[in-house]
């Protein structure tokens, strides 16, 4: 299996003077909806694709009162869910008030299945979706070539992981497309 990948230009948002650093970030080949999930379980089960589809969704609903309820849910070799507390700080605990939450997110551990998806994982450089577009864009329009530095994407994080570390930060969250300050090679 190959997991394709674009370079990505960051700087480090705690440490802006210092200059930007290449990062792979992962592209994705495509989304794989319920439906075409449903039926490729059901094509190794004995269920239908409409009652595994039924399974799957009330599952999540069954995960998402757990979550409420403060309970982590454990998928076995999938992984864990549980709720993490974003909070501005307050200068002391007597002074901490819920006024101090700011969000709610759900934390995923994987489990060790999904920890050893690196084992025989190779890796695929392509073009970062901003270069692939900037390179159709040219090529519809009669141009033989196109410089992908100039018109970088405005707004967003510098960080493909959504969190504050560059080099790769919390788990999940990040979005396939460019961000500001990001210049995909």
């Amino acid at each position: 299996m190959a997991l394709n990948y674009s370079i990505t230009m960051m700087g480090n948002p705690l440490k802006a003077d210092e200059p930007k650093k290449a990062y792979a970030k992962a592209q994705i080949n495509q989304e794989v909806p319920l439906k075409e999930l449903s039926r490729r379980v059901a094509q190794i089960s004995t269920m239908s694709r409409g009652d595994i589809q039924g399974v799957l969704v009330s599952t999540v609903e069954v995960l998402l009162d757990h979550l409420r309820e403060g309970n982590q849910v454990n998928f076995g070799e999938l992984g864990k869910f549980r709720l993490q507390i974003q909070s501005n700080g307050a200068e002391s605990a007597e002074k901490f008030t819920t006024a101090h939450i700011s969000g709610v997110r759900i934390q995923f551990v994987p489990g060790e299945d999904l920890k050893d998806i690196f084992s025989g994982l190779t890796f695929t450089p392509v073009p970062s979706r901003r270069a692939a577009a900037a390179t159709l864009k040219a090529e519809k329009a009669g141009q033989t070539t196109v410089d992908i530095s100039k018109n970088a994407p405005s707004g967003g994080n510098n960080n493909p992981s959504g969190g504050n570390n560059p080099s790769g930060g919390e788990s999940g969250g990040g979005s396939q497309e460019g961000g500001g300050g990001i210049e995909g090679i």
